[in-house]
């Protein structure tokens, strides 16, 4: 097998025919050597040091320094294998069977875990539509009072937490949006490994079983976008580019890899609807021109093959402007892992693991996988900060590597990544004494040396804005390298050539994706060995600041800032003080937020002054304003990008220790209302007199409701996960909380703080909207709602972060009064009637005001004077509540 050695997919071609082959002759000869039956162990030698083992459920095959760990060989009865069908489909397997990220060894071997028997189901947020209960209200309620006014509201939308493949089942056009390691390329590699097997076997019923989907007849065509943008470069743009650019780059791809096909054998297949296109990675076209050049191109593709499935993954930095997508595709975002997600994970990881440690699946190797299962789950459990780490399958599998090697995990990210690195360089096997190829004759080559010329790699790689390189370039810059150490050619050529066999055979970190091309196991590996090349040289900061207006440096820059923290407070206070001082910058906010995200990997106790209070400070004059300078950017930015860039503003403040709340118990930021008569109602209005009251600035936040669940055990919003709010909506309005639920904060919130904290009568709620001078419709004034003044009009979709908006702000000060979440008040629903001092009895009627219009409502919904209803004892998701407490003259 030595003609495969560069490329372990053509090995594990090479070594399921030789199986095959074997298991064949083995039948003919009527012998008991069938690797597929039902003995605890078979054991078959292949030579050249090769074995293919059976033991238990698992085949394990030992192909010189690999291990290759799967359940099954793969049948490809319905297909020639000669055929170009065949070749390809074969192609496809062998490419995608297993688990890109290596690094686990078993007798000095790597250990290669097949990627279908440890993925799961992702899970994702999609937006729904829901028509308002009215049909249902109609027959439940059918005497109450404002029932019509209710009826009124039109369809609105929630957002949901679905199974990637009822995402699939949905919509035949879907862009999967997720951070980095989330999963989406390895989503994508599953799907091309399911369809492909469904269409290799006979009678195979793969599809709908794994995905529920009845259309198993789909050819996977898996596309890495990174590597369309590159052919795109070469290509000139004329603007006639169309859908055929796209075909003659796969075939050019797949010849590349010697899989020689018919310039028209995929044709028949999109024609007729019959394939499943991946388009995997819009974010890794690193330049902003070409991503716009491979998002029209991709429309162009699908006008010309309409009925065709189409997934494209992007991290959400990348997919934002021109590189959003039209054509009717549908966003998704992944999900973070939830408990129940990381111990089935773990469960798959340990149990493969146990296979490769040749412990099998009886009685020893479960023990062992359960045992390490249980321990890795404590350890995640009794730990925050590891929890909050342990959300995706990258991190998972990180932290699974480390755990193995270390009592104690790392709690922050660079961190674990610092851990992992070295257990994919195998520093640990080099503690236990295993034997490493000796790479300079004359001196020790450990894995801080092996770290030191990747990391050079990795910079080079990421500075021409690839994932991939070739063998001849990697060749050269190693051989450069080896030079500067050895300044004799001969012996430098040795030592790259050992280099490159070590990194073949026994490190995980940088593997051989092919013919002759080798990548990172995974972006981030590149992204964190480069960050430590920057932050290693002297002018760190001056080149990290050339480069912070481009995504696809974005997390390049924050493992920096988290490496640098562990050198020292004074070059970390240095880089993220000089990002936030930058003054160009390619949107609003873009620095400011770069700074406290920074911060936040960091932690505060890494960083020298009073630095995380200036940026907070910073961070809060910023949104509270809309000057001038911010305003330029409302017109030429498109609104959508406009109101994220806000979105992140707020959040990136909260997260590095701002807020409208104040610890330990979340108290609101007070808004005073003074005693006296304002203009309540429309049509007509009148003078009302209200009492002095204090009213919370902004709505009650998932991050201030989960004070209340943690502290009482209290039932939490059905949207939440393991009773905790999703990270990305900390900052956003609690939702789904009913009337009831809202009362029962109050009475909490009251005790811990020492005040009478309610919910506002309509009165009060109005008053604070509208002010005590005129009859304005809007908190603002007269004019009309718009991005900068409230969440509304189904142009976000869902809620936002509280605060987001303070063109929107009452003539008190009040924030999201209107849009963003309609919120409970205290008073009885009358119908057309004002109940302007609230209703006493708690519990009786069951209807109550609702105020302030939600992020889908239109005018007039939005206008102070509006009102709604809701059922006490039933949440909305569209639906929350702010308090008030009495006047005091400490607030």
């Amino acid at each position: 097998m030595t003609e495969h050695q560069d490329d372990p997919h053509a090995r594990i071609e090479a070594l399921e025919r030789e199986l095959a082959e074997l298991k064949a002759q083995a039948a003919a000869r009527a012998r008991s050597v069938d690797i597929g039956g039902d003995a605890d162990e078979t054991m078959v030698a292949t030579g050249d040091d090769n074995t293919l083992v059976k033991t238990g459920q698992y085949i394990v095959a030992h192909e010189g320094s690999n291990v290759f760990i799967q359940q099954s060989v793969d049948r490809f009865d319905a297909v020639d294998l000669d055929s170009a069908l065949g070749r390809y489909l074969r192609h496809l397997v062998a490419h995608n069977r297993y688990l890109q990220l290596q690094g686990i060894r078993a007798g000095g071997r790597l250990v290669h875990i097949e990627l279908d028997r440890i993925y799961i189901r992702l899970r994702a947020t999609q937006q729904r539509l829901v028509e308002h209960e009215a049909r249902w209200l109609d027959e439940e309620m059918q005497a109450a009072p404002g029932e019509m006014h209710r009826a009124q509201t039109g369809p609105s939308v929630e957002t949901v937490t679905i199974g990637v493949d009822q995402a699939l089942a949905d919509h035949r056009r879907l862009v999967v949006l997720g951070d980095p390691g989330s999963g989406k390329t390895t989503l994508l590699r599953y799907l091309a490994l399911i369809y492909a097997r469904h269409l290799s076997a006979q009678g195979s019923t793969l599809v709908p079983d794994r995905l529920g989907l009845d259309e198993g007849g789909l050819l996977p065509i898996l596309m890495p976008l990174r590597q369309i943008g590159r052919y795109l470069a070469q290509q000139a743009d004329d603007g006639t580019e169309g859908h055929k650019r796209l075909l003659d780059f796969l075939l050019r791809a797949l010849a590349g890899a010697r899989i020689d096909l018919p310039p028209t054998f995929f044709d028949v297949w999109l024609e007729q609807g019959n394939a499943v296109v991946l388009l995997d990675g819009m974010d890794e076209v690193a330049d902003p021109e070409l991503r716009r050049r491979t998002a029209r191109l991709i429309e162009q593709f699908v006008q010309a093959y309409p009925h065709c499935r189409y997934v494209v993954t992007s991290r959400k930095v990348g997919y934002a402007g021109a590189a959003r997508l039209g054509e009717g595709f549908v966003t998704t975002t992944v999900r973070d892992f939830t408990l129940a997600d990381i111990e089935q994970f773990l469960t798959n990881w340990h149990r493969m693991l146990a296979a490769g440690l040749a412990l099998g699946d009886g009685e020893a190797g479960t023990h062992y996988a359960d045992n390490q299962t249980a321990q890795l789950l404590s350890a995640i459990r009794d730990n925050d900060r590891i929890r909050e780490l342990a959300i995706n399958p990258l991190m998972l599998t990180v932290i699974a590597m480390v755990h193995r090697d270390r009592v104690k995990l790392p709690d922050r990210r660079a961190e674990l990544y610092a851990e992992a690195v070295d257990v994919l360089l195998g520093k640990w096997d080099e503690a236990r004494g295993v034997e490493e190829i000796q790479v300079l004759d004359d001196r020790p080559f450990d894995a801080g040396d092996k770290r030191l010329l990747l990391q050079a790699v990795a910079l080079h790689m990421h500075e021409h804005a690839r994932k991939d390189i070739e063998l001849a370039e990697l060749h050269l810059l190693l051989h450069q390298m080896f030079f500067d150490m050895t300044p004799d050619m001969r012996l430098a050529e040795q030592a790259t050539a050992r280099f490159l066999r070590v990194v073949q055979e026994r490190v995980g970190l940088l593997t051989a994706r092919g013919e002759g091309v080798f990548a990172f196991s995974h972006l981030t590996f590149q992204e964190y060995l480069a960050a430590l090349e920057v932050a290693d040289r002297e002018t760190y900061v001056e080149y990290t600041l050339a480069r912070t207006d481009q995504a696809w440096w974005r997390e390049v820059i924050l493992l920096e800032a988290g490496y640098l923290s562990t050198q020292g407070k004074e070059r970390t206070t240095r880089l993220i003080r000089a990002i936030a001082d930058q003054r160009d910058e390619p949107e609003p906010y873009h620095n400011l937020v770069l700074a406290a995200e920074c911060l936040h990997d960091v932690g505060a106790s890494r960083v020298g002054g009073n630095l995380e209070q200036e940026i907070v400070a910073r961070l809060e004059r910023e949104i509270a304003s809309l000057s001038t300078a911010r305003r330029r950017w409302f017109g030429p930015v498109d609104k959508a990008d406009w109101m994220a860039r806000r979105s992140l503003a707020v959040e990136a403040w909260v997260n590095a220790g701002g807020g409208y709340w104040s610890k330990p118990y979340g108290e609101p930021e007070w808004i005073t209302v003074p005693a006296g008569e304002f203009w309540m109602g429309e049509d007509p209005a009148r003078r009302h007199h209200v009492d002095a009251f204090c009213i919370a600035k902004v709505p009650i936040t998932n991050a201030q409701y989960f004070l209340f669940v943690k502290s009482t055990g209290h039932k939490a919003p059905k949207h939440w996960e393991e009773g905790k709010p999703p990270r990305a909506i900390a900052s956003h309005p609690v939702t789904n909380v009913s009337w009831r639920d809202a009362l029962a904060y109050c009475e909490w919130l009251s005790q811990r703080v020492g005040r009478q904290i309610r919910l506002p009568s309509e009165a009060e709620w109005e008053k604070a909207a509208r002010g005590d001078q005129d009859k304005r419709p809007y908190p603002w004034g007269d004019g009309a709602p718009d991005a900068t003044r409230c969440n509304s009009e189904g142009n976000v979709g869902t809620t936002t972060p509280v605060g987001t908006y303070p063109g929107g702000a009452s003539p008190y000060g009040c924030l999201d009064m209107v849009g963003t979440v309609r919120e409970w008040t205290r008073s009885e629903d009358r119908g057309d009637r004002f109940d302007a001092d609230g209703w006493v009895d708690d519990w009786i009627p069951p209807t109550k005001v609702v105020r302030g219009g939600s992020f889908s409502c239109v005018p007039p919904h939005l206008h102070c004077a509006d009102k709604d209803w809701g059922i006490s004892y039933r949440g909305e998701f569209n639906l929350g509540f702010r308090v008030v407490c009495p006047p005091t003259s400490d607030l």
